[in-house]
């Protein structure tokens, strides 16, 4: 069973090698964003009670991805592919407690299980970028895994290690997150587990839970209850007579399924028959509760928080639903393993809906060797692509300083503020004279000071009084108002080139 597991394992982190190798792989807003944070905290020893910003202004997660992120860092000289590294590792120990559980029944269950958990595009995508709700999908596994040997073995070290996935979980996605200690009690008393709350070891499980939330508590006293009265706006704002719990079924059942579709590799017909067979199978489980346990906690890690969207008044997104998507996978082992125990009709349908799996996965990984794989990727929040875009304007420049500015979509430009000073520094050895997303502009990254070029810097350089604006393909419209910042200056345009899908003009002062 475990050789079999290994070989899983080892071919899915070969595949996502192969996916994110030579440096294809997405450096975007949310990614940069993370890493301008992570170098302030790693190069100036500032550190942050609170992580990423949320959907909902004010809001922060908590620090710990941050604090996940440094270790990649430290490591790699601030390299942002250690990023995909570190949730490769975390791909893989989380497939491995998913094969694991789902072994549980039958050794075979781990092929069309961990076909979905290599090629799944909804799985793959996660580790294709960096990204602070990834983690929550990527280790669900881990969290069943200890809470179902909590609640069968009833040690302590389970409910501390349960809790304490649940805290960084907390601060990894918040949006998820607040459902963590629900689903644990929620799992103790509807399997008939209710003495373990009389236990010393639960409750200081959940006081470690508590501890994981301290930070952004501090952030908040210090900061006159920004949060607090963030969320309190915000609940303010979308809620009131305008509910409708029909309408906002409607909308959480189609966000679930639009996410489920993808996990099982975008098959619309093959995703219906299983959420066909589905039904029968749960309504039997409900019935069951205590008898099938680890099914029944994956059902739990799925429902509470569905149930918990219908009331809650967030906007929820594909990468909200990582973690019950993880556990449907537990789900659907158990629905193989059922059928199989069935009649002839039964076992011929989970060998078809098993084949199926595998084959869809295969089909997956070949399409990317057979044709992905050769064919160039212009996407200009590509990180090969971004590099490309700064190694011309520095070739252009010629080892003299100049000034470059740059467009992206959403203004900010966090992969450029990052990339021209960690990239800048390492292959060239200097930074521009200026480089941001227009000159003259409000600080917007903090200590930017610290990561600019120094007089001393810039006097040893003769001044080419080129300046270079890298712009992105003009998706949503913003690019034509952008460019009206520059006109005041009448630079004189000497040259544009295609670097890909992304533009470089070359103007003279």
């Amino acid at each position: 069973m475990y050789k079999l597991i290994l070989i899983i394992l080892l071919v899915g982190i070969l595949f996502r090698l192969a996916l994110t190798g030579n440096d294809n792989f997405l450096f975007n807003i949310d990614s940069a964003r993370d890493f301008v944070d992570v170098r302030e905290m790693v190069e100036l020893g500032k550190f942050r009670l609170t992580g990423p910003t949320t959907a909902i202004d004010g809001l922060y997660s908590g620090p710990f991805w941050y604090y996940f992120l440094a270790i990649g860092y430290i490591f790699s000289n601030g390299h942002p592919y250690s990023a995909i590294l570190l949730q490769i590792i975390l791909w893989a120990i989380g497939g491995f407690f998913l094969l694991k559980l789902v072994g549980r029944w039958s050794s075979f269950l781990a092929i069309p299980i961990g076909a979905i958990w290599i090629a799944s595009d909804h799985i793959v995508l996660a580790n294709l970028y960096a990204f602070n709700p990834t983690p929550v999908m990527l280790l669900t596994p881990l969290f069943i895994y200890l809470l179902v040997e909590y609640l069968e073995k009833e040690k302590g070290i389970y409910a501390i290690l349960t809790w304490f996935l649940a805290g960084l979980f907390f601060n990894f996605e918040m949006n998820f997150g607040v459902f963590a200690p629900i689903i644990i009690l929620v799992s103790v008393i509807l399997t008939k587990n209710a003495k373990l709350l009389r236990q010393k070891w639960f409750w200081l499980g959940f006081a470690i839970f508590i501890l994981f939330l301290l930070p952004q508590v501090i952030f908040d006293l210090k900061h006159q209850f920004l949060m607090s009265r963030a969320v309190l706006r915000h609940l303010s704002e979308n809620s009131g007579a305008g509910f409708n719990l029909l309408a906002r079924f409607q909308v959480i059942a189609s966000s679930f399924y639009n996410t489920f579709l993808p996990t099982l590799m975008n098959q619309k017909i093959f995703a219906w028959i299983i959420l066909g067979l589905l039904v029968p199978l749960i309504y039997g489980l409900l019935k069951k509760g205590k008898e099938e346990i680890l099914v029944f906690v994956s059902l739990i890690f799925i429902f509470v928080p569905f149930l918990g969207y219908l009331i809650i008044p967030v906007t929820v997104n594909p990468w909200h639903l990582g973690g019950e998507m993880a556990a449907s996978l537990i789900v659907l082992a158990y629905l193989f393993k059922r059928l199989v125990d069935g009649a002839i009709i039964s076992k011929l349908i989970s060998i078809f809906l098993s084949i199926s799996v595998i084959w869809f996965g295969l089909s997956n990984i070949g399409n990317f060797f057979l044709y992905d794989l050769k064919k160039p990727n212009l996407d200009p929040s590509l990180f090969k692509n971004e590099i490309a875009a700064i190694d011309f304007v520095y070739k252009k420049a010629d080892k003299k300083n100049f000034k470059v500015y740059t467009y992206l979509p959403s203004i900010i430009d966090y992969p450029y503020q990052y990339l021209i000073w960690w990239h800048g520094l390492k292959e060239f050895g200097y930074l521009p004279m200026d480089y941001a997303y227009a000159p003259e502009k409000f600080e917007y990254i903090s200590n930017k000071k610290s990561f600019s070029a120094t007089e001393d810097d810039l006097k040893i350089r003769e001044n080419s009084n080129l300046v270079f604006l890298i712009k992105e393909p003009n998706r949503n419209y913003t690019r034509f108002g952008w460019e009206g910042d520059f006109v005041k200056y009448n630079w004189e345009t000497i040259d544009k080139q295609m670097i890909g899908s992304i533009e470089v003009e070359t103007r003279k002062e």
